[in-house]
């Protein structure tokens, strides 16, 4: 395995950093203090064939390869992340349990509208103060002859009131031995009856991708958008989870790498008794420190884009890709921060919003341990 950039895959990285400096940057500052959904934005990735970049052809998709997708990602992440976790909602969370559980129908209704931007996807999974399928409030399932009748409330819903389709994972077996061999995966129609989506939950970083609450009373949902079979849920969201992560992973690298762009010109610029701070050797090993650490990241990112790319098994190495990138790139901004003194905690400048940003990758739609679990596992079987 090497990493040699295919001449297609250079092009599609230009092209998507060309369109976040030009499209992204000049509107990133306001994105995230007004906590804005950059409509405009994903409007114009979807015209050039983003939201559904590695999907195949035959589907609406692109017919690129993941680590096309991979490197797409980094880029807009480099220039707004709240934007990267819009579209990694999107494709890696909502459009992928869709490709790969879906039926040829589910397919050819929702896959192919998603691919080319007509539908945006969602994804529901937490509930309010407990895991999934747990609380007083956890979504309940019951087949009603044609219909689910779904009842309960979601929490953290990524693109929650803007998504025109929602995964949703809702108990459809009450008498599991645990809640979660109970789950099942459902497509659902924004427009669903019964459906409603609460208010929007402000957060720390990442605030241009909106996260919302969403309420289920008596709302009917087609048996036919049952996702995969009924009590697969948990199997569905394990590499749901997975691939959700390697995409995290490439939004930290992506973050990581303006942080230490950011720093290494400030070093070269800002002057002190009578010389660039660059010339001294404390900030020269931070410097260094910080593209050790951005290259690891990028490298276990890409490998594990590799294997999903390969077909191979990849749940774990997209645990490792993102139990690293998370601390690696929290570990850069906060460098990157001291680097800039002052500056760097002021808001005048980025670094305070990268930081704010990397640490939301480390909780995008799991808490920052469950790599450690995924990983234990594997070594203790």
């Amino acid at each position: 395995m090497d990493f040699y950039l295919t001449q297609e895959q250079q092009l599609i990285q230009q092209i998507a950093r060309d369109f976040g400096r030009e499209q992204l940057e000049p509107h990133a500052v306001e994105t995230d203090r007004k906590s804005r959904y950059p409509a405009a934005a994903i409007k114009a990735m979807a015209e050039l064939g983003f939201l559904g970049l590695f999907y195949p052809v035959e589907y609406g998709g692109a017919g690129a390869d993941f680590i096309s997708y991979i490197l797409m990602l980094e880029e807009i992440s480099r220039s707004c992340a709240s934007t990267a976790a819009i579209v990694a909602t999107h494709c890696s969370l909502a459009a992928y349990p869709i490709y790969k559980w879906g039926s040829e129908e589910q397919k050819e209704k929702y896959l192919s509208a998603m691919c080319t931007g007509e539908k945006l996807g969602g994804f529901a999974l937490a509930e309010p103060g407990a895991a999934p399928a747990s609380g007083p409030d956890k979504v309940v399932a019951i087949l009603d002859g044609n219909h689910y009748v779904l009842n309960g409330k979601k929490y953290f819903v990524y693109n929650g009131g803007v998504a025109d389709v929602y995964i949703v994972f809702a108990l459809t077996q009450k008498d599991s031995a645990t809640d979660l061999e109970g789950l099942s995966a459902f497509i659902v129609d924004a427009a669903a009856p019964c459906l409603c989506v609460g208010r929007h939950i402000p957060k720390m970083g990442l605030c241009g991708l909106p996260t919302t609450e969403m309420v289920f009373e008596n709302a009917h949902v087609p048996k036919e958008n049952l996702l995969g079979t009924e009590n697969q849920g948990y199997e569905i969201l394990i590499e749901t989870q997975a691939c959700a992560g390697v995409s995290a992973a490439a939004q930290a690298v992506g973050i990581s790498q303006t942080a230490l762009d950011a720093s290494v010109r400030y070093a070269k610029e800002r002057v002190q008794f009578g010389s660039p701070i660059a010339n001294l050797q404390a900030i020269q090993w931070m410097l260094a420190g910080m593209a050790g650490n951005v290259h690891m990241a990028r490298v276990v990112t890409y490998q594990a884009a590799y294997l999903i790319m390969q077909g191979k098994p990849f749940t774990v190495a997209a645990a490792i890709a993102r139990m690293l990138t998370g601390k690696a790139g929290v570990g850069v901004c906060n460098t990157a921060v001291q680097i800039h003194g002052g500056y760097g905690y002021g808001r005048e400048m980025i670094l305070e919003r990268l930081l704010r940003d990397v640490k939301g990758t480390m909780l995008f739609e799991s808490i920052s341990e469950y790599p450690q679990q995924i990983i234990a596992e594997k070594l203790l079987r």
